[in-house]
This record gives C-alpha cells, structure tokens and sequence, in this order.
C-alpha cells in the first residue's frame, strides 16, 4: 500500500518555516484558546505509517497476509514484559515499577513497545520532522510529516482523568481482547480501548524527556466495525480497508483537514502537514537560531551522543 494516499486528501502541504508558523498561530493557537489540547510528533519522510515500535517490528516479522491486529500486539506486549521480569529489570531503586514506567524505560532505549514518542511542543515536533540525517543514512531529499493530534480528552495522568490509576498500576491497565463469553461491560471497555488513543505525559524519569517536553500516544489497533475512516471528505469516495488502515497507522485516530473544525463524532482526531524536501534545511536552520533545537539540546545524554554526536562519521561500511 502506498501510505503516502492515506494522507495526501487531508494534508497540508508547507514550503517554508513561514508557512508552519502561519499554521501553528493562525490554527492551532486558535483551537488552544478554546481549550483544546496537541501534542506533535515529527517524521523525517512523509511516506511513512504512523506506527509504534512494536507494531512496525510485528508488520516486518510477520508473514501473515494481513497486517497485524490488536490481539497480535497484545501477546507480543505480554511476552516483552515477562522477559523484562525475568531478566530482572522490572525493579527500580524504589521497587517495582508501574507497568507504563516500564515501557517508558523500554521504549527510550529502543526496546519495542506500544507507545508512540510524541511532544507537546509544536517547534520540537517540527524539529524531528526536518533533523539532519546521519552520514551512513541515505541522504536523498525527501518530504518530511509533522503531526498534530487533538488529546483534549485524552491524557490519562490529566486533572480530570478517570485513568490516572493507569500510571501505577503493576498491570497492564488496559482491556485485552475480549472472550465470547465477555460481560457486557468488558466488552464496552474492549470498544473503548479500539476506538480512542490516550496521551500520557510521564515522570521526567530522564533528562530527554524534559528536554524534548516529551511524552507518549497509546492506544488499541483499529478494529473491523469500531470505526471507518474515510478516503477523502467526499463520500463518494468510500473508505479504506481496516487492512489499509492499519498499514498507515496504528492507533485509532481519524485524519481531518487542517483549518476545519474538529468535527463532533466524538472520534480522536488527527492533522497533518507535509514539508516540501526543498524546505527542510532553511526550516532546520530557523530552528537553531531561533530556539537553539540541536543534537546536543534534545539528545543530552550518551545514549544521544553515541547516535548523533558523530554524524560525519559512517556507523557501516559503506554499499
């Protein structure tokens, strides 16, 4: 599936750090005023799904026909989290971590999990979308994608969630598939699980968090009749297959266009704008002068210098 014509009708398509700005300000800003909450994330191509981690590698490992489905990365997300106990590393100097600090601790050095690395900061958002490829990447110019996701309603740790337990809880919190001898209301909470992606803004348990004002988008696999998802604002146009959808992403958000209202079908939603290749140096640029976005300010820690504190130099021999 080509991933670019999931989001080519709905996105917005910017040529200048002029042109975000006039975004950011001129809608974004707008909606915040009303009291709506974003968070961002930045993508270096613009034909690239919006998967975790966990979900890519399950995608890639996987010779099924079918992409894989929330029952898929269910087991694989029980199975990673029994290996981190029996390998010990369930513990803290505290005692035992909640279930989500695990993740968190696994997803920062690169194991696969469920969450998707999000920030609440639009100009470092755009920064992870326009940052310098390394040396031994291939440098061929090519379109960057920054996200925006309505999380209003969403975060779980927020004043007036009802999910704040998730935070620490030594279980997984969320539903998992339901049974056909499921209750009603297991059911209920399994539709809600499949058809709303929550935000959580950790403990700054690391330097890089604060630094990125980072935090992180979860939810379940969208699932056959929880909701479709339209292949442009026409309805004549259908809808893609829930094999399509979860190809292009893996969480339960809707797209919609940049500049119209967020539309009351009380589905999460999500913006996008895609940045010309032409753009992307001179957008970077700003982006340092302005507020001093680099390798070494969002990557503070040697984890992030051994990625990019060499970027001149290969990290593979060369093809």
């Amino acid at each position: 599936m080509d991933v670019s014509a999931f989001w080519s009708p709905w996105e917005v398509v910017v040529d200048s750090f002029e042109a975000v700005e006039a975004q950011v300000y001129g809608v974004f800003e707008k909606w915040s005023k009303r009291g709506s909450v974003f968070a961002w994330r930045g993508q270096m191509d613009a034909s690239w799904p919006l998967h975790s981690s966990l979900y890519r590698r399950l995608l890639w490992s996987s010779s099924a026909a079918e992409a894989p489905k929330e029952s898929d990365v269910a087991n694989a997300e029980r199975e990673i989290l029994a290996s981190v106990q029996r390998w010990g590393l369930h513990m803290g100097e505290y005692g035992r971590l909640s279930v989500m600090n695990q993740m968190a601790m696994l997803q920062h050095y690169g194991a696969p999990t469920r969450l998707i690395d999000i920030t609440f900061n639009p100009w470092i958002g755009l920064w992870f979308a326009v940052q310098e490829r390394r040396a031994d990447e291939d440098g061929a110019p090519r379109d960057a994608r920054l996200f925006a996701f309505d999380v209003t309603h969403r975060l779980i740790n927020g004043r007036e969630s009802q999910l704040r337990d998730w935070e620490d809880s030594l279980t997984i919190p969320w539903p998992r598939p339901v049974a056909p001898t499921a209750s009603p209301e297991e059911r209920e909470a399994y539709r809600q699980w499949i058809t709303n992606t929550y935000a959580w803004r950790p403990p700054r348990f690391h330097p890089r968090l604060a630094a990125q004002n980072g935090g992180f988008l979860l939810g379940g696999v969208p699932s056959t009749g929880a909701m479709t998802w339209p292949k442009t604002s026409d309805p004549a146009d259908g809808v893609w297959t829930i094999d399509e959808v979860r190809r292009a992403t893996s969480v339960a958000m809707r797209v919609q266009k940049v500049g119209a209202d967020p539309d009351d079908s009380g589905s999460d939603v999500m913006y996008t704008l895609r940045i010309s290749a032409s753009a992307v140096p001179a957008i970077r640029r700003r982006l340092q002068e302005l507020f001093g976005y680099e390798p070494l300010t969002m990557y503070p820690d040697y984890p992030g210098f051994a990625d990019y504190g060499t970027p001149r130099l290969r990290r593979t021999p060369p093809a």
